[in-house]
């Protein structure tokens, strides 16, 4: 392993670090064992360690069969009475349903998407719960006002309701996702090209389209559409050096077969 790959995973496990350390999941109510269990799991895979659950069913043998690595999540999670008990540990109090609404009327419903409320939540310092209501009627109003924020997973219309378990699972994979994926973008980025090489491969590709005598009433527009794509491709240095390898043996190629011809 490379410095840089060494430095770039020592900053994955002290982002994992920090979120296990802001971001708690409430589960209200729920009343069956084993989806309990597989968000234990699922938080295990976010590396989440904080669970409270809130008048849960009792906990016995199948919850636990489904935590797998997550046991320990489990056996350490908090039980209390009511949401009111907890919600002044957390300055973002994020509630969770299918039901949504735009109508501004109906605010407690108002809903913002997971990818959105990861976006806007992740750079701060704020300590998030998560919470998450009852197998069968989710979360009461009583409950959303106490909530900060409503979370709402998009599906489909005629089945929007899912899984306690797999509900979890989507909110944290996506605050895995924009955690990892900003650490990424923000130490790997290669420097994107120079404008005088973007310029330069233009230069060699409109050399080759001459070689190989490319319509001249078609050159214009052509021109255009390559200068565009190579514009929206974002090249790298790196890449820039690859393809301009690859032009300069085609030229070589055409070149040589171009004066063999004359020769012949």
């Amino acid at each position: 392993m490379t410095q840089t790959e060494t430095g770039s995973s020592e900053n994955i496990s002290l982002i994992f670090k920090n979120l296990a350390e802001r971001v708690t999941v409430i589960l209200v109510e729920p009343h069956i064992e084993g989806n309990i269990g597989a968000v234990a799991r699922s938080m295990k895979n976010a590396g989440l360690v904080n669970l409270i659950l809130i008048n849960p069913t009792e906990i016995g043998n199948e919850a636990f069969a489904r935590t797998m690595g997550g046991r320990n999540i489990l056996e350490n999670a908090r039980v209390s009475d009511s949401l009111a008990t907890v919600a002044g540990e957390f300055s973002v109090l994020a509630g969770t349903s299918s039901t949504a609404t735009i109508n501004h009327k109906k605010f407690r419903r108002i809903p913002v998407a997971p990818w959105e409320f990861w976006k806007n939540n992740l750079g701060t310092d704020s300590k998030i719960a998560l919470v998450f209501g009852r197998e069968g009627d989710g979360l009461r109003n009583s409950e959303l006002e106490i909530c900060s924020q409503f979370l709402f997973i998009p599906a489909n219309p005629e089945y929007p309701v899912y899984n306690l378990s797999h509900a979890v699972t989507i909110v944290l994979y996506e605050m895995i996702r924009q955690a990892i994926e900003k650490e990424y973008w923000e130490n790997n980025n290669e420097e994107p090209i120079k404008p005088e090489n973007f310029n330069l491969l233009l230069k060699d590709i409109y050399q080759i389209m001459d070689i190989v005598s490319y319509p001249s009433y078609k050159r214009k527009n052509t021109d255009v559409m390559i200068r565009r794509i190579l514009g929206r491709s974002a090249l790298s240095d790196t890449e820039f050096y690859k393809i301009m390898g690859i032009l300069k043996l085609i030229r070589r190629n055409l070149t040589d077969e171009h004066d063999t011809r004359l020769e012949r």
